[in-house]
């Protein structure tokens, strides 16, 4: 019986770096597609797995990219238009611009620095992964308002590591590639998590019975008891 379970360990271990590589895969061949990211099955649970050297590539690229964090934004999101035209219609303020207006857009300036905002601080959180968890999740929840689906949040991954590749010349290395998809893996599953938790509540609050108020007698009633 002992056997028997060390050898279970084994094989579940096996099954699970097999899986852990063959996701690897299909992520680098999203980035070079431009095609979501795939089902996060291995994305981190929290920031605390990153290494100390993957750590120390993230913030020292991105030292690089918030010297010019809006054009690196602007990039992403010109980059998901010509790739993607239908997401330009899900922008409404950005429907019908050609991609030359698009990159003079002063709307597109600001969202595109928004959405650099967050990486920047999930890069600054690296240490905090808590506060961080917290900050994604409740992005999401925001998406969830907006109105946001879910496979829109998928693109941005693939997108930014496309814009960020030629900007870090040669610092961009296997291992550099590697920590940002790991970062950006993990902030996508987490917001698409809050976001889907927001709409499946959203759905269970439209199918609760409705209820009438109190009477205008109860409510004097409940005044003058207290």
């Amino acid at each position: 019986m002992g056997n028997a379970h060390v050898g279970h360990g084994g094989n579940s271990k096996k099954t699970a770096v097999k899986d852990a590589v063959k996701n690897d895969d299909e992520i680098v061949t999203a980035i070079q597609e431009s095609t979501p990211f795939p089902a996060a099955k291995t994305a981190m649970a929290s920031v605390a797995e990153l290494t100390d050297l993957q750590k120390t590539l993230l913030q020292q690229s991105w030292k690089r990219l918030e010297m010019d964090i809006a054009q690196v934004g602007i990039i992403v999101f010109i980059n998901l238009f010509e790739s993607h035209p239908d997401m330009q219609s899900v922008f409404l303020p950005f429907t019908g611009l050609v991609l030359d207006d698009l990159k003079k857009s002063k709307l597109l300036s600001e969202h595109a620095l928004r959405v650099m905002g967050a990486v920047q601080r999930a890069v600054h959180r690296l240490e905090e992964p808590e506060k961080l968890h917290a900050f994604l999740s409740d992005l999401g929840r925001r998406h969830d308002k907006n109105g946001a689906k879910l496979e829109y949040i998928d693109y941005i991954g693939p997108q930014f590591l496309s814009a960020i590749r030629p900007i870090l010349g040669g610092d961009w290395t296997a291992e550099t590639e590697k920590a940002w998809t790991l970062l950006l893996g993990y902030m996508i599953a987490t917001m698409k998590q809050a976001l889907l938790e927001a709409r499946n509540a959203s759905a269970s609050e439209g199918l609760k019975p409705m209820t009438l108020p109190p009477s205008s007698s109860s409510s004097s009633t409940a005044a003058m008891d207290d």
